[in-house]
């Protein structure tokens, strides 16, 4: 069901002292304005906006029955508890193909100068053994190589081949810090802090990716993340994501406070 709200100062006033912004638009939202309220970021779309994205955000198409009011936003403390995630940084798609088309590369130009390698050893060992002792020998020497080329190229296509891993050490571990009303970013014993109150806009994105692309684990999807602040700062990060994990990513997304606007890259 769709949940229009048709904005009235008197009922309201504290949703427009907001001053919240229309993602798609970006144009003030004001008194007298239609509204609605998606269910899960808390964003707030005209319903223009709402009917040129089709009816759907973050994945859902519910909107809240209710505008939020001001109580909401006072979150309350909490240990924090770190995203489950192995965040990297800087955007996937800019950086992370590259990465990939590298790996490839280098892969393919291993294998086919170890190809050839082998291809030379082959023919001369087994020419050289067939024409010294049996031609039989020199088959079965020629069949032993092939078998040890098969194998080799077996292991270092599983071990090496096409995959960006994540270094834990060099991993950035990334939670909603309620307490000082920030987000914050760890990496070893290092902390940074973004406050609420400097957060601009956020953009993330959760995209599907084949096995291809995804270390060849199934349902993999790939997280990007880039926060704008007023200091005129771009905070990205990426991460792959299982399917089953998406559930703490939607959680982080409804605990953000009502006046950080929120963008569904899609």
């Amino acid at each position: 069901m769709l949940n229009k709200h048709h904005l009235d100062q008197s009922t309201h006033s504290d949703f427009l002292k907001q001053e919240r912004i229309d993602p798609i638009t970006g144009e003030k939202i004001e008194e007298g304005h239609t509204v609605v309220i998606c269910a899960a970021c808390k964003s707030a779309f005209f319903i223009e906006s709402w009917e040129y994205l089709g009816g759907t955000h973050c994945n859902q198409e519910e909107t809240l029955s209710e505008i939020p009011i001001a109580k909401s936003l006072q979150l309350v403390a909490k240990p924090l508890e770190y995203l489950p995630f192995l965040f990297r940084k800087g955007n996937y798609f800019a950086k992370e193909v590259k990465e990939g088309n590298r790996e490839f590369a280098k892969t393919a130009m291993i294998m086919v100068l170890g190809g050839v390698f082998f291809m030379i050893l082959l023919l001369v060992s087994t020419f050289w053994l067939g024409a010294n002792t049996s031609p039989i020998f020199g088959a079965l020497l020629g069949f032993l190589e092939l078998g040890v080329l098969g194998i080799i190229a077996k292991i270092y296509k599983k071990k090496q081949a096409f995959q960006i891993k994540d270094n834990p050490k060099k991993a950035t571990y990334i939670v909603l810090d309620s307490k000082n009303q920030s987000i914050n970013y760890k990496r070893n014993n290092k902390e940074i802090r973004v406050k609420f109150d400097e957060i601009k806009e956020l953009k993330y994105s959760l995209k599907f990716m084949s096995s291809m692309y995804a270390n060849a684990i199934a349902d993999s999807h790939i997280l990007s993340l880039e926060i704008s602040t007023t200091q005129q700062q771009k905070i990205s990060y990426h991460t792959m994501v299982l399917a089953h994990e998406i559930p703490y990513w939607s959680k982080f997304l409804e605990e953000l406070p009502y006046t950080i606007p929120v963008l569904n890259q899609k």
